[in-house]
């Protein structure tokens, strides 16, 4: 029955059914066709009960019920026609166009370089649009961790607002021990990064990207 099409096993399901039954058949029949011809092939049955609602089909859980299965295999059916299963499609997850290009970067040192620069590049488009929106400000620049008197006029401008969870996984993979050893790299207590003696980082490469991660 898996190879037959859905339109042959509609018709096989309408033969015998009562009128009422053969009615709700159509419904799906006629719902899951044009999932087929969507972009989101999705036959879950509660997206199928959902886009069923408005035409008098049948709810989720009366497709769930034991007397609902000539239903259940027709969805299926054209679930298996489609490419697919009856199971929610998991949502893509939304990357942005700098994880993109983090993620094309194979080198761990390169990659924490460019992520350092996109956080930057952030920072003064989030300072440039504040100022675009405000007549007066005062920016407070000062660590807030170690601020005393907080002004309650001051407008906060912090780098790290907008990092993304790729960007600050390059930052901790640039200074990780891992890392370190597989490149045969040293760094001393000024941040400074040598491979046999020989700098490869200048003082406070290190220390740099440890307080940026010190401060997510």
């Amino acid at each position: 029955m898996s190879n037959i099409h859905p339109d042959e096993l509609y018709e096989q399901l309408c033969e015998n059914a009562t009128s009422r039954k053969k009615k709700t058949l159509t419904l799906v029949h006629e719902v899951c066709k044009k999932q087929s011809e969507s972009d989101v092939k999705d036959f879950s049955l509660g997206t199928i009960a959902g886009l069923m609602a408005d035409k008098g089909g049948l709810s989720e859980q009366a497709l769930r019920n034991k007397n609902a299965e000539p239903y259940r295999l027709l969805i299926s059916r054209w679930a298996e026609y489609s490419n697919t299963t009856t199971k929610k499609p998991k949502k893509k997850a939304i990357t942005t166009l700098n994880d993109e290009i983090l993620s094309q970067i194979s080198e761990p040192t390169v990659k924490a370089l460019v992520g350092m620069i996109i956080a930057e590049n952030k920072k003064l488009k989030n300072e440039n649009n504040m100022l675009k929106n405000q007549t007066c400000i005062t920016i407070d620049m000062r660590n807030q961790k170690n601020a005393t008197s907080p002004n309650s006029d001051a407008v906060v401008v912090s780098a790290l607002d907008d990092l993304t969870e790729t960007e600050i996984n390059a930052l901790r993979d640039a200074v990780s021990e891992r890392f370190f050893k597989e490149r045969g790299w040293t760094a001393d207590e000024q941040g400074r990064v040598k491979e046999k003696g020989y700098p490869v980082y200048k003082t406070g490469y290190v220390t740099a990207i440890k307080k940026i991660l010190e401060e997510l």
